[in-house]
């Protein structure tokens, strides 16, 4: 009797150890089905955003072009043409080329012939701020300036800033300003209005464009040429800024220049 309670025993517990070693093994069946499905998922994900990614990659690297008619003053002399303009969502202006005639850009600014008081400059320039101890900072290669409702918007790659109570240099010849001046060389006045600009080339030639005239003069001197606004001076022969008690000379080298902000802006 007791020898077949112990084989009924012995064969339940085989039972058991059989029933128990089948659902171990259904459970991990169960358990790597679950892993393998979560790495297909996240497979899927991977591919999905990367397609995405890459989507988005290409059409903000898409170059896009419009066509525009400029204008730009060389030694005096009104030049005409339609250009068109490169640019991607990712990095804005890649490049400004004419369609009619070929133009070398320099540090010139090109202004919008059909868009009244709108200029981009194709080369970088520095922008001064003579009343905040005249610092300076860097201003992109193709950024826009314009005047709308009597204020000045300096905009690039789609992000715009106000700017007020500054002037544009180039760092060698040209300034640029976006405010109300006289200039003075051998005791004559030249009038100096917004968005308008000076250049004197080895400090003896200077040329003067009045935008808002549309009027260009080339004065010969020997004599210094001083620019005169209401918060500053500045003479064009030696580089000299003078604002309140305090005198500057303007920067040759943008090199380490920061980039003015426009995105908080």
């Amino acid at each position: 009797m007791e020898k077949s309670n112990k084989a009924n025993g012995s064969n339940m517990e085989k039972k058991q150890k059989k029933t128990n070693k089948t659902r171990n093994s259904k459970k991990a069946k169960k358990e790597i089905l679950r892993r393998a499905l979560l790495i297909l998922l996240l497979i899927i994900i991977i591919i999905v955003v990367s397609m995405y990614v890459v989507k988005l990659d290409k059409e903000n690297t898409k170059k896009d072009y419009q066509n525009y008619n400029f204008y730009q003053y060389f030694s005096g002399r009104k030049i005409e043409y339609e250009g068109s303009i490169e640019s991607t969502k990712k990095e804005g202006i890649q490049s400004i080329k004419s369609n009619t005639i070929d133009i070398q850009l320099d540090s010139t600014p090109i202004y919008y012939k059909d868009t009244p008081n709108k200029v981009i400059f194709p080369e970088e320039m520095q922008i001064i701020r003579p009343m905040e101890n005249g610092q300076t900072y860097k201003i992109n290669k193709f950024s826009n300036l314009y005047i709308n409702e009597n204020a000045i918007y300096l905009e690039y790659n789609g992000n715009i800033k106000e700017i007020t109570d500054s002037f544009i240099y180039d760092g060698s010849d040209l300034y640029f300003f976006i405010s109300d001046a006289t200039l003075t060389i051998d005791d004559k006045t030249y009038e100096i209005t917004p968005l308008s600009y000076v250049k004197a080339y080895d400090k003896s030639i200077i040329e003067i464009y009045n935008m808002q005239k549309d009027e260009y003069t080339i004065v010969e001197t020997q004599n210094q040429a001083i620019l005169q606004t209401e918060q500053y001076s500045l003479n064009l022969n030696t580089d000299t800024l003078k604002c309140n008690e305090n005198t500057q000379l303007l920067l040759h080298n943008m090199k380490d220049l920061k980039a003015i902000d426009t995105v908080n802006s």
